[in-house]
């Protein structure tokens, strides 16, 4: 796994300052207009182009981020989908998380014991929850290969063969869910320092420009997953969706 290949490789595109600037563009409008949802479909495209480059290192192109030029509308239709499958995939923790209503409810009764109660119920069902949250975490990889490789939703809803790819390249995968996060970390702490630099002003633009960078280098990590040891999930006939 090149790691270092994963924090540089949007600099060897010739390029670069254009596809970073479009990029980092989107997500400023995107911020400007997110207290609507139409500020969602700019982290949308952001999110379908990230899953782009992660095909393209798949198949070994030499520059893996697209020009942005006529393919937005497939960008916004691929971020829909991995959000939808994130989302069902972390249905059990969704559903467990809105369960701990029941043993809330008996932390504010009168009764030491029901209190007592309500209190191990809401320890149980968060710690079900966290463990489920670490579960999508671990297969998100596959999810993002799965979608990328194929570009249909039903794809990435195929439990067993996501399971079995995640299972075969869990130490690839424990190392990039946490190079991504450490990396989220870090260039979010670099654009909010030289941001703050900026007299503030900077901050509009470094802030994105982090976002964008730390989608980029996830994308790269995650598409080195087992690459190169039979790491094209097996296909099945689910349709497009």
């Amino acid at each position: 796994m090149d790691i270092g290949k994963s924090l540089t490789y949007y600099f060897e595109d010739p390029r670069w300052v254009n596809k970073l600037a479009i990029g980092t563009g989107i997500l400023i409008l995107s911020s400007l207009f997110s207290a609507v949802l139409v500020g969602l479909i700019g982290y949308l495209i952001i999110i379908g182009y990230a899953l782009d480059v992660l095909r393209n290192v798949r198949n070994g192109e030499q520059y893996p981020m697209p020009e942005w030029k006529d393919r937005w509308g497939e960008w916004l239709v691929q971020g829909v989908r991995l959000v939808i499958a994130v989302i069902v995939w972390a249905l059990p923790a969704i559903i467990v998380g809105m369960a701990t209503i029941v043993p809330v409810a008996l932390t504010n009764s009168n009764s030491n014991f029901w209190t007592t109660i309500g209190g191990l119920g809401i320890a149980c069902l968060w710690c079900l929850v966290v463990l489920w949250s670490i579960i999508v975490a671990l297969v998100l990889p596959g999810i993002s290969i799965r979608l990328a490789e194929t570009e249909k939703l039903g794809a990435t809803l195929a439990f067993g063969d996501i399971l079995t790819f995640t299972r075969q390249h869990i130490g690839d995968v424990i190392i990039v869910t946490l190079l991504v996060m450490v990396a989220s970390v870090v260039v979010s702490l670099i654009a909010t320092v030289v941001g703050t630099l900026l007299c503030l002003v900077g901050l509009i633009v470094t802030i994105p420009a982090g976002t964008l960078i730390t989608y980029l280098i996830q994308a790269h990590l995650y598409a080195q997953v087992g690459m190169g040891r039979g790491t094209h999930l097996a296909t099945t006939d689910e349709t497009a969706v």
